[in-house]
């Protein structure tokens, strides 16, 4: 009896149209498939026509009910992301005819849901049973991200709102970035409750990076809960004694309305002035403070706090222009210069060319474009007065420091720093980039650690294209410009240049100056 069994057993199996792949649903079918698939990597004889007949029993499955939903889309998404354990870029599909031909068949048959009034829990089951899944495979995360931000759907936003709360995810800094761009009432309190993280140096983003970037790239306006929070923490940002975070946070100041923002900026500008007046705080911040407020205004009225909150009132008022009579006197503006830049700073490091051709003579003078920087720093460090804190950094083939810490610029040290900097004849090669590297203190890591870093501005001299090129500048900005808050300043001598000084200055805020000699 048993015998008979097996024999009819077998039959069953050779009738039926799958040979050995029995008959236990199309997505069952199509996993087999893809077992096999998976083994060869191209399609073998009979194996593109199977493929698509099974794929396209197994997206009317996905059509059909929940159940079929369910147990068809993890086969078409595996299929749709084939071998691709990152996020796909579009060249990801264009490998092998073969290959192309499996990911765009699955991914037709999602398109295909996704078209009709089934796309609701199509894209609902993706963020909750995928998105949301570290246990899931990445390459069906990264599937479920891409259709959550093309559709953008409410169940996508609250998967990645849910990722975006675990670091250790691995799909936290996509999700990130995805999230900067999709403005939303949750997403700007998420982003603006970041603020009170405290940033780790391991830590993929700084989180006033990623509120930044949300301000800058999308000129909605944050909602008003998101704008109640960041008022909230502003006022204490913008007061803080840490030069870092006030810098941070006038950034993202600009993400507030004007009549909320502008009288943040004003107690900011007041505190830093006490503080300047008292000995301590920071030219910096005070430069960054009137900068924001004349773009606010399109005025130029100085750095006395008297003279903005005059014009605050007469704003408030309904005024259209300040009110008659006579200023406070402007304070008098600083005449410390550098090739004509004027870097509003007291904490600064100054990386100079000291390659080959800066022994190029300086105009009609007797000395040279090294001499002629050499002095013009002199001049600076000199009218910035001894409060001014300073170190130096020359370039050629290896960068060379005057010191690990800043110092005064006190008369003795300023004597001392010209001696043997004029000692040092120029030579070499135009390696800049060890020389910014060493300038922003970084780690072992590649990482900056604000206790060491204490330059709040960086200032550049190059005459030419750098050994390097410009590749380098955005990545490492991306990756220490959140913690190191530098504002870099650059002076490019003749005409030779390869936009390695333009974006720095760029990425950073700085001034960029192109000079003869």
């Amino acid at each position: 009896m048993l015998r008979l069994l097996l024999c009819l057993l077998s039959l069953v199996a050779v009738a039926s149209p799958q040979g050995e792949l029995g008959d236990d649903g199309a997505h069952t079918r199509l996993q087999a498939w893809h077992d096999r698939w998976d083994q060869r990597e191209s399609f073998w004889d009979g194996a593109r026509e199977e493929y698509e007949g099974l794929v396209e029993a197994v997206g009317a499955d996905l059509r059909r009910d929940m159940a079929g939903m369910q147990a068809s889309l993890p086969v078409l998404m595996d299929l749709a992301m084939w071998n691709l354990d990152k996020r796909p870029a579009r060249a990801d599909y264009l490998g092998g005819r073969d290959r192309m031909i499996v990911r765009r068949g699955a991914r037709d048959q999602i398109d295909a849901a996704l078209a009709t009034s089934w796309s609701v829990p199509v894209l609902k089951w993706m963020a909750d049973e995928v998105l949301v899944r570290k246990g899931e495979p990445l390459r069906r995360r990264y599937l479920a991200l891409d259709y959550a931000l093309e559709h953008h759907s409410a169940p996508g936003q609250m998967a990645l709102l849910m990722v975006g709360r675990d670091e250790t995810d691995p799909l936290w800094p996509v999700a990130m970035d995805a999230l900067v761009t999709w403005p939303g009432e949750a997403v700007d309190s998420f982003l603006v409750s970041r603020l009170g993280k405290k940033f780790e140096r391991d830590s993929k983003r700084h989180p006033y990076t990623m509120l930044l970037r949300r301000i800058q790239e999308n000129p909605e306006p944050l909602g008003e809960r998101a704008t109640d929070q960041l008022v909230d923490r502003l006022k204490v940002s913008l007061l803080s004694t840490d030069w870092r975070e006030t810098s941070r946070a006038i950034e993202v100041a600009r993400g507030l309305p004007t009549e909320r923002g502008v009288p943040l900026l004003l107690d900011a500008l007041s505190a830093w002035t006490r503080r300047e007046q008292s000995g301590g705080g920071s030219r910096r911040i005070l430069d960054d403070v009137v900068r924001e407020l004349r773009q606010i205004s399109g005025r130029s009225i100085g750095r006395n706090p008297k003279n903005w909150i005059t014009w605050w009132i007469a704003v408030r008022q309904g005024r259209a222009e300040l009110p008659g009579g006579a200023l406070e006197p402007d304070e008098q503006k600083t005449e410390a210069t550098f090739f004509g830049l004027r870097p509003m700073t007291d904490q600064v490091t100054f990386i100079i060319d000291r390659s080959g051709s800066m022994q190029t003579e300086w105009g009609t003078t007797e000395h040279n474009r090294f001499e002629e920087a050499v002095d013009q720093m002199m001049r600076f460090l000199q009218a910035a007065g001894p409060m001014t804190r300073f170190n130096v950094i020359l370039f050629s083939d290896e960068p060379l420091r005057s010191s690990p810490h800043l110092v005064r610029a006190t008369a003795r040290n300023l004597t001392r720093a010209r001696s043997s900097l004029l000692e040092r004849i120029p030579e070499g090669g135009t390696n800049l980039r060890p020389a910014v590297e060493l300038a922003f203190r970084l780690d072992s890591d590649g990482n900056v650690d604000p206790t060491r870093l204490e330059a709040d501005t960086i200032v550049i001299l190059c005459d030419g294209e750098t050994a390097e090129g410009r590749g380098w500048v955005k990545p490492l900005l991306d990756r220490v410009q959140g913690v190191a808050r530098v504002r870099i300043h650059c002076v490019l001598v003749g005409v030779k240049g390869d936009g390695t000084l333009e974006d720095l200055a760029e990425g950073t805020g700085g001034d960029f100056l192109r000079i003869g000699g």
